[in-house]
């Protein structure tokens, strides 16, 4: 005689045998269902914070990128307004190249009209400017500039008629000679560099 235990051994085994399919069915779904819910929502959540975060910099960065853009326009805008000759003034305060004839040819006539001698130039340093407010692209030529048939009133009126000049001259250093009428300046000016 079959036990009891036995029987429902039996019995277990045949309703495994009939329903395995069905139990292993509902084993890989709840799997996949606690791996969902414990793994992938999180790192979906997550990754979808991500992307409304990366969105919400990219609309930021456009409305920005939109608002210098509207601010180059209205620059553009405003120098087509500006007329040549004020731009050929302010190439005169900052030429965009060191022409040194030019130059030379600037100052003595700058001395020349104030009724003096002007007896060298000479270019004693070329570069880029070092002061950390001046912009990278701006150069700086120092001048030695000898003069002659000069007294100290003449030498003040040059100073000025240097420092209110358009052409934008710093003076570094003057020397005068009053027995020799002679005179002896140091200036810096600008250029734009490319």
């Amino acid at each position: 005689m079959v036990t009891k235990s036995v029987r429902n051994q039996n019995e277990f085994n045949i309703f495994l045998n009939q329903y395995f399919n069905i139990i292993l069915a509902a084993l890989v779904v709840i799997l996949l269902a606690a791996s969902y819910f414990v793994v992938l929502r999180p790192k979906y959540n997550d990754t979808l914070m991500a992307i409304q975060n990366n969105i919400a910099d990219q609309k930021r960065l456009y409305a920005q990128e939109q608002r210098k853009l509207a601010s180059l326009k209205t620059m553009a805008e405003l120098y087509k307004k500006i007329s040549p000759t004020d731009l050929n003034k302010f190439n005169g305060i900052l030429p965009n190249s060191y022409a040194p004839e030019r130059l030379f040819g600037e100052i003595e006539e700058i001395v020349s009209a104030q009724g003096f001698l002007v007896q060298g130039i000479t270019v004693s340093s070329q570069g880029a400017v070092t002061a950390p407010s001046t912009p990278m692209n701006v150069g700086q030529i120092n001048l030695n500039v000898s003069l002659g048939a000069i007294d100290y009133s003449g030498l003040k009126i040059l100073l000025k008629t240097l420092e209110t000049n358009l052409r934008l001259f710093d003076i570094t250093s003057v020397g005068f000679s009053p027995g020799g009428n002679t005179a002896s300046l140091v200036l810096s000016t600008y250029y734009y560099q490319k």
